[in-house]
């Protein structure tokens, strides 16, 4: 697409557009729809999301939100660019787009062969959205569709041997958010907390608000229990159903998180340890915006460690807490010191445990 006065005309109007957006939002769209300088060139959905970390969903929809704000200016040029910059979904969503294939095999890639049911019934979470336009609901249909558009395997249809799955042939490449959650999930058939995943895609530099939207709706995902997820497919070996039984419920209730305030000005704030290997704890709402994206150096042992603060919730300690042999339930308080960007850790029951 060459610069012309029509389509310095439609940049203007998309400019306006965005006027009030976040920097990310806007760049995305505008990169999106090939407006983002005066040559016109358009970065492929993928593309963007790889650069910007964030799912190849959220750039389409930013996208879409920019053409919809815009007003194309008048002129035959100007429209014709704004229709080929559309780029709008078919009105009626269709199993025989290449883009919907495309879809299946990732899904398949991230959980391996999927029972037919199951398989619709992951395609339902994404709720009929390209790509997930809607798959045939008849196994005869089915099969012929994975015939044609190749790439798939349909088990025979002998019940004795058991119920028919999908598969693909080969695997297909994934984008970020979809490679992340493969690695997160793949290996813990018992489900990852929610928190936890968080934290790792903030480490892995994605935004934890896309994985927090990715797990609402992507098909290769389910929500094991509460705050729990596992990849579809993946069934715990026995010993992990044992190992996860739950305990006999206890008759003295959790105690709640609190907070106080030392004489020298430091936020204490008391808590249960929680039980898992990377312990996550919710800030009282009365303060969480005081220390909200904060981080505090925890001096402990060789390697100070970093408690860090994002969304109400705050984590950095575990290693500490298992260097301590704290289990479970026992009660410490964290002391952050605000000026210094510091914090100490102290058992309940005894002297300071940072060092």
């Amino acid at each position: 697409m060459t610069s012309s006065p029509d389509f310095d005309v439609l940049q203007h109007a998309a400019l306006e557009a965005t006027r009030g957006w976040t920097s990310a939002k806007a760049s995305m769209a505008l990169r999106a729809a090939g407006l983002d300088s005066a040559e016109g060139g358009r970065a492929s959905l993928d593309a963007i999301a790889a650069d910007l970390g964030v799912s190849r969903e959220t750039v389409r929809r930013a996208r879409n939100d920019l053409l919809h704000a815009m007003r194309p200016p008048r002129g035959t040029t100007s429209q014709a660019i704004y229709s080929s910059l559309s780029l709008s979904a078919p009105s009626e969503p269709s199993a025989e787009s290449p883009a919907t294939a495309r879809a299946l095999r990732r899904l398949l890639t991230m959980t391996g062969p999927l029972l037919w049911d199951e398989v619709l019934s992951a395609w339902a979470r994404a709720g009929g959205k390209p790509p997930y336009s809607p798959l045939p609901t008849d196994l005869a249909t089915m099969r012929a569709w994975a015939s044609e558009t190749a790439g798939f395997t349909v088990s025979a249809a002998n019940w004795a041997a058991g119920p028919v799955t999908i598969a693909t042939v080969l695997p297909e490449e994934l984008d970020q958010v979809s490679q992340f959650l493969l690695d997160a999930l793949r290996e813990q058939p018992g489900g990852v907390d929610r928190n936890v995943l968080l934290e790792l895609a903030e480490a892995a530099g994605l935004k934890a608000t896309t994985i927090a939207t990715t797990l609402s709706m992507h098909p290769a995902v389910m929500r094991l229990g509460r705050g729990m997820w596992a990849l579809r497919g993946r069934r715990p070996s026995r010993a992990c159903e044992s190992a996860g039984a739950p305990e006999p419920r206890r008759t003295d209730r959790v105690r709640p998180t609190t907070f106080t305030w030392s004489s020298d000005g430091s936020l204490l704030i008391e808590f249960s340890v929680p039980r898992g290997p990377s312990p996550v704890v919710a800030v009282p709402k009365a303060v969480f915006e005081i220390i909200e994206g904060r981080e505090f150096t925890l001096n402990a042992g060789d390697k100070p460690l970093r408690i860090t603060v994002r969304q109400a919730r705050m984590w950095g300690f575990g290693p500490l807490i298992s260097e301590l042999s704290l289990p479970g339930g026992a009660r410490v308080t964290i002391a952050l010191n605000l000026i210094a960007g510091t914090a100490t850790i102290t058992p309940a029951e005894g002297k300071d445990a940072s060092r």
